[in-house]
């Protein structure tokens, strides 16, 4: 008999791509990370994003790293071993404040991030929101330009066929 198990769930596609997805992201290899995200679909991109945001609930530092690989701030194995990390760090105390990225703030190529949920953003305590404003140039939009710019940034991440 195969150790596989009579009526378990065999592994799929993206069970396996998070899989090495989470271990690069332990491992800080961003280069493996470009190896998954450059060669898929945006769809399936968004799935395997999806799975390492659930592996990582509770592991704030492995979090706060991808949000700084999103952001285009980690492209390199080499840049892990700058000093500072802005977009890093400020995704570092967002979750620490209780904010969800890729649900209340969104990292950018381009090291920026979005606040998708500026009511949250601005329940924060004061302090919180004096330190992203002392760091980062605040930009206020209407929600319709949000979604007008959010849309633009994932074209530029659609990979072509």
């Amino acid at each position: 008999m195969s150790g596989k198990g009579f009526g378990q769930r065999q592994p799929t596609k993206i069970d396996k791509l998070v899989e090495d997805a989470v271990r690069y992201c332990h491992k800080r290899h961003p280069e493996a990370l470009d190896q998954i995200f450059d060669n898929l679909p945006v769809k399936l991109n968004q799935q395997v994003v999806t799975g390492i945001l659930a592996a990582f609930q509770g592991d704030i530092d492995t979090l706060s790293w991808f949000c700084g690989y999103m952001a285009s701030e980690i492209n390199r194995s080499e840049d892990n071993q700058k000093p500072h990390h802005p977009i890093a760090e400020l995704s570092k105390t967002l979750i620490t404040s209780g904010m969800e990225p890729f649900t209340d703030f969104m990292p950018y190529p381009g090291c920026r991030i979005v606040i998708l949920n500026s009511e949250k953003f601005e329940s924060l305590p004061q302090e919180v929101q004096a330190v992203v404003q002392q760091v980062f140039d605040i930009r206020e939009s209407s929600p319709e330009e949000a979604h007008r710019v959010n849309n633009a940034l994932l074209q530029e991440l659609v990979v072509q066929e």
